[in-house]
């Protein structure tokens, strides 16, 4: 198959993904409300609830009254009503919005704290500035191109090599910070399945989490150890491929950053600390749109947040584009109506794509390029790290990065 013609299949693959997600995410979805009647009559406008009485807006500025005994009920007793669009952003309370938006900056000046980490994990010292503004810029184009988050992490793969001239190292750095993410996702996930009591709906997921995690545990191991990667990888047959040098300058700095502890135990509390916050401002938009939020909830809530990052993360729409708000319509269906949940899913992108416009300025001015007066590695920061590779490892042929 040509490759131009698979580029092809991928694209409408994705887009099918896209629009179907979608399509079943929108199923229920109205902009105005829903009265049921016990009669059968069906009734469309702005709904207000009182404590008797449903008070209905209709078409040519018309108000019903309906006594509370006349509304038709669901199994549990509840009266259905379907709430739309409309009310679900009117009745938002506007204050958690605000809220959940201001609380995105500071996630961004922790994720280029932990860039400036990583990097130094590869000796090489970057400003705390410049990791901002390409931070800024990563996510900018991560939230606001087709491309998805491939687009910022490229950027920020090709720029970060400008200012230094471990060029390998410091690509490879932005491909380990995607794996910290998301194995701190999946880890994060598995802690509170675990933690949940019997009756949660948490409980289907352990089994699928607890295998990723034990996998990602065992992988990472697996790296780590001498003695497996002599037998298990085929070290004859990737010295005859003419990239070998590079992959061996790829190995060896995925394996720096693993043999500093200290470093690893940074960048994932940082990572940590990044991603509760970002949980937090999900849950005030939860809260903010009426769905149904509690102390007791608030773990069960934050798996699903999880998850849905996951998904998001994972090959497929852009930003996870439908399939993220399809896996809110399946979690977060008791907690809420559809339009409800559909308009938690929207505010979230927004709220998320408004912290990265500082990025667009980034970009538009080039700012995140390096300054003429810095030498290629920073060396104006006065930090100095040990080499996390050994000389043996490095220089030795017969090693050959195992």
């Amino acid at each position: 198959m040509r490759p131009r013609i698979k580029k092809t299949l991928v694209h409408v693959l994705r887009l099918g993904i896209c629009v179907g997600a979608l399509w079943f995410v929108m199923s229920g979805v109205t902009l105005q409300d829903h009265l049921h009647l016990e009669s059968g009559e069906e009734l469309v406008g702005a709904v207000q609830e009182g404590e008797e009485t449903f008070v209905i807006s209709l078409d040519g500025d018309r108000e019903r009254v309906i006594a509370r005994s006349a509304v038709a009920t669901d199994e549990s007793g509840e009266p259905k009503v379907s709430y739309g669009l409309k009310t679900a952003w009117r009745n938002s309370r506007k204050s958690l919005l605000l809220f959940a938006f201001l609380i995105q900056f500071p996630v961004t000046i922790v994720a280029a704290y932990r860039l400036r980490w990583m990097l130094r994990a590869q000796r090489i010292t970057l400003r705390f500035v410049d990791c901002v503004k390409l931070t800024f810029a990563g996510n900018f184009l991560n939230f606001a191109t087709p491309l998805g988050s491939n687009a910022g992490d490229v950027f920020k793969a090709y720029f970060v090599t400008t200012h230094t001239d471990r060029k390998t190292e410091a690509a490879t750095t932005i491909v380990l910070d995607r794996f910290v993410g998301l194995g701190t996702l999946i880890l994060c996930v598995a802690v509170i399945a675990i933690i949940s009591g019997g009756g949660s709906r948490l409980a289907e997921f352990r089994p699928y989490v607890l295998t990723m995690s034990v996998i990602g545990v065992l992988a990472l191991l697996a790296y780590r150890s001498p003695t497996l990667r002599k037998h298990l990888v085929p070290w004859g047959w990737l010295e005859k491929l003419p990239m070998f040098g590079q992959l061996r300058r790829i190995d060896q700095a995925g394996r720096a950053f693993v043999a500093q502890k200290r470093i690893v135990m940074i960048v994932v509390t940082l990572t940590v600390i990044l991603q509760m916050t970002c949980m937090v401002g999900y849950f005030s938009v939860a809260a903010a749109v009426s769905l149904d939020t509690h102390a007791g909830n608030v773990l069960e809530y934050f798996a699903y947040f999880y998850t849905a990052t996951v998904i998001q993360a994972l090959p497929g729409p852009p930003q996870g584009l439908g399939t993220v708000e399809l896996a809110y319509r399946y979690f977060l269906s008791p907690f809420g109506g559809p339009s409800q949940i559909l308009c938690f899913a929207f505010i979230i992108r927004l709220t998320v794509l408004f912290a990265a416009l500082p990025g667009l300025l980034v970009a538009l001015t080039g700012s995140y390029k390096p300054k003429s007066s810095l030498s290629p590695d920073g060396v104006s920061d006065p930090v100095a790290l040990p080499d996390p590779v050994s000389k043996r490892e490095v220089v030795a042929p017969a090693s050959r990065g195992r």
